[in-house]
């Protein structure tokens, strides 16, 4: 396959406010995922689902991957992205496999709304990640449920409990993404919540996100820069917290 050719699953590289370089793989088919975020700028999930399969086939993906990456300078990341959520590809493991036997000088990252995270299964399968960017958005049932419309039957709990999970059993660097929604997850009360919550899943860094270009419901407006203040002010002490999208320092935490 020649790099000129219509891309189907590789896209960029990117400039991205977090990666550099961002060199993205979209492994499923618009727009399968396991939530429904209110904010999400991909626009409605038309298949939610928690199944995993090859939605897109991986040997196909990783010859894109290989012809892409001939033609431009090694990316900062290769980044599992996209329309929907990377995880649920069975196969992202042997994509993964592929990077790192292949173009071993590009360090891997994954974006993931976290659902999955506490599968044995998968947790092998993402032990080679460089970094991995979950989600958590919510600090109770209620947020959670009115922020990230899940697959029925799925909790913050169980998410929390994966991503807890993931964070005792792979060694792998985590930055924890909060997607802050002005009048839903921002109360003082919501940050309390918030704090025991990223205080007990330790992630090495935290991501303070907020709206940037229109989501599914169309009146939301993104969250002011005191409120992502607080955020940082207080998460900042877990861990060294970053306000995206104007640049700012990290909060460095006390110890």
């Amino acid at each position: 396959m020649e790099e000129s050719q219509a891309r189907k699953f590789i896209f960029g590289p990117i400039n991205s406010r977090r990666l550099g370089k961002s060199l993205g793989v979209d492994l499923v088919t618009a727009k399968t995922c396991s939530l429904d975020c209110i904010y999400c700028e991909a626009k409605a999930t038309t298949n939610l689902t928690m199944s995993r399969r090859e939605y897109v086939p991986v040997d196909r993906v990783t010859a894109e991957l290989d012809a892409v990456l001939k033609n431009i300078p090694a990316p900062d990341y290769i980044t599992f992205s996209g329309a929907g959520e990377p995880t649920l590809n069975s196969g992202i493991g042997r994509v993964i496999d592929h990077i790192k036997k292949y173009h071993s000088a590009c360090p891997v990252c994954l974006l993931t709304n976290g659902l999955l995270l506490g599968d044995a299964t998968l947790q092998k399968e993402l032990s080679q990640l460089d970094l991995i960017i979950p989600s958590l958005d919510a600090s109770s049932e209620e947020e959670y449920s009115y922020i990230n419309r899940p697959c029925p039957g799925e909790t913050l709990e169980k998410l929390f409990s994966g991503l807890c999970s993931f964070r005792r059993n792979v060694p792998v660097k985590m930055a924890l993404e909060i997607f802050v929604v002005p009048g839903i997850n921002d109360s003082d009360e919501s940050i309390d919540r918030f704090y025991r919550l990223v205080k007990d899943i330790d992630p090495d860094l935290i991501h303070l996100n907020t709206l940037d270009r229109h989501g599914v419901i169309a009146e939301l407006a993104p969250a002011s820069r005191e409120r992502l203040e607080k955020f940082a002010s207080v998460l900042g002490n877990i861990a060294p917290a970053e306000i995206f999208g104007p640049t700012r320092e990290p909060h460095v935490p006390h110890k």
